[in-house]
């Protein structure tokens, strides 16, 4: 998978999604490839289950530093061409409660709360995508969209209530062992009270390395801000997996901000189980 988790106001919003959310979340074949580096486009069904931890700190633009702690639960079928996926992600923030969410819907800014300290289950995000391998076009395309439902606690500012949606395309190209890539998505958030949020850009363009079993990947990764009131987020990505058993993968991954809409840094980590 490529960056993947490769993780978003009552004044401003931003996406700075987590690295778990860009990994357990997003289900394009460079994302994938992080979590399965050996696994190709299979005909038959197979159900992979995935978690982790992750760590991120950055101020978003505040003036303060927040910490925030992701544990991501998540599930994904794949037969054939099609894959499935369920993510819910646990928690904890400590900082400004002027963050909000988490996740793979990101995070978004209120600039009238206090520092706090909250925890619990962040958003539900349910997700298709539809891979067409390079034998049929020459380049790889994976088409993608998931639906972020509302089953966090906005009281605890952990989510906004309300439904987001993200629809995405990646295309790919292998030389050999190094693939390039690039994924461009458009952001739908949903429209709580108090918010003023607008649908936004997010693209990302790298390159995964195949070292045997293992896999290399980097990338650049740009969120549009769902408000005019916050910064975009840039930030640079890398991640190396490995198998550790026949259907067992680990992950090492971490993130390198670039701008006050995202994360000064990341680290994490992931496993996953193939059934």
């Amino acid at each position: 998978m490529k960056g993947t988790m490769k993780l978003v106001a009552a004044g401003m919003a931003m996406a700075a999604a987590p690295a778990p959310a860009q990994i357990a979340a997003q289900s394009g074949p460079q994302t994938m490839q992080a979590e399965e580096p050996s696994t190709a486009l299979s005909t038959g069904g197979s159900l992979t289950a995935i978690t982790g931890v992750d760590y991120s700190s950055g101020d978003y633009g505040t003036g303060s530093d927040t910490h925030i702690w992701v544990v991501p639960m998540s599930l994904r079928y794949r037969t054939g061409p099609l894959r499935f996926t369920a993510t819910l992600p646990w928690l904890r923030i400590n900082g400004s409660s002027a963050i909000v969410g988490g996740g793979s819907g990101g995070v978004i800014i209120d600039p009238n709360a206090p520092r706090t300290t909250r925890s619990g289950l962040g958003d539900l995000t349910l997700g298709v995508g539809y891979q067409i391998p390079e034998e049929q076009l020459g380049f790889g395309l994976d088409l993608s969209a998931r639906v972020k439902l509302p089953t966090a606690s906005r009281s605890k500012a952990l989510g906004t209530g309300k439904t987001d949606v993200t629809v995405a395309a990646e295309i790919s190209k292998s030389f050999g062992i190094v693939t390039p890539f690039a994924n461009v998505g458009y952001r739908m958030p949903g429209d709580p009270s108090g918010f003023n949020l607008h649908n936004a850009w997010t693209a990302s363009g790298g390159a995964s390395v195949m070292l045997g079993k293992s896999a290399l990947i980097v990338s650049y990764d740009y969120r549009e801000s769902t408000s005019d009131l916050a910064r975009d987020s840039r930030e640079l990505f890398g991640a190396f997996s490995t198998p550790v058993a026949e259907k067992l993968i680990f992950t090492l991954y971490g993130t390198g901000g670039l701008s006050k809409g995202a994360a000064d840094y990341g680290l994490g980590s992931m496993v996953s189980v193939k059934f």
